[in-house]
C-alpha cells in the first residue's frame, strides 16, 4: 500500500479527478500522506513578457489559495507545493523524488490539452518516472 502520494494538480477536470482518487486511497488509512503539486510553468521573459508574468502570478495565486482550501478539507495530512520551472514533468518527477512519494497520480492532460490524448506532461511523467504513475482519465 501507498504511504505517500503526490497528486499533481492545475485545476482542471482529469486533475479533480485524480485528486478524487488520492483522497480514495488515503481513505484506507489516516497515515497516508498527500502532496499537491502545482506547476507553474516559466518562460523565457522579456520586455514583452512582463504582462504574462503578472498573468500566471495571478494564476498562481489563484490555486495556492484552492489548493490551500483542498488541503484543509482532507483529514490526512498534506502539503501543498508550488513548483517552478520550464520542465512540468521533470519537476513533477523531482517534486517525488524529494518528497519520498510512493505513487504520482495526475490527469491524462492538463487545462491544456486536447480532449481524448494523454498530454505531453502526463506522457513525460509515464514515461521518465522511477515510482508507479496512476493517470485519471477524462469522463466521455
Amino acid at each position: 500500500m501507498s504511504k505517500k502520494l503526490l497528486v499533481a494538480y492545475d485545476g482542471s477536470e482529469p486533475s479533480k479527478k485524480a485528486l478524487r482518487i488520492a483522497e480514495d486511497i488515503a481513505s484506507l488509512d489516516p497515515s497516508i500522506q498527500i502532496v499537491l503539486v502545482h506547476v507553474m510553468r516559466l518562460f523565457s521573459s522579456g520586455a514583452a513578457a512582463a504582462g504574462i508574468d503578472t498573468v500566471i502570478m495571478d494564476e498562481s495565486a489563484s490555486i495556492t489559495q484552492e489548493l490551500a482550501q483542498i488541503a484543509d478539507s482532507i483529514p490526512n495530512p498534506v502539503e501543498v507545493r508550488i513548483l517552478k520551472g520550464s520542465s512540468p514533468a521533470d519537476l513533477i518527477i523531482n517534486a517525488a523524488k524529494d518528497e519520498g512519494a510512493d505513487m504520482i497520480i495526475m490527469g491524462s492532460r492538463g487545462v491544456g490539452g486536447v480532449k481524448g490524448y494523454l498530454g505531453s506532461v502526463s506522457y513525460g511523467v509515464v514515461k521518465d518516472s522511477p515510482i508507479t504513475v496512476m493517470i485519471a482519465k477524462e469522463a466521455d
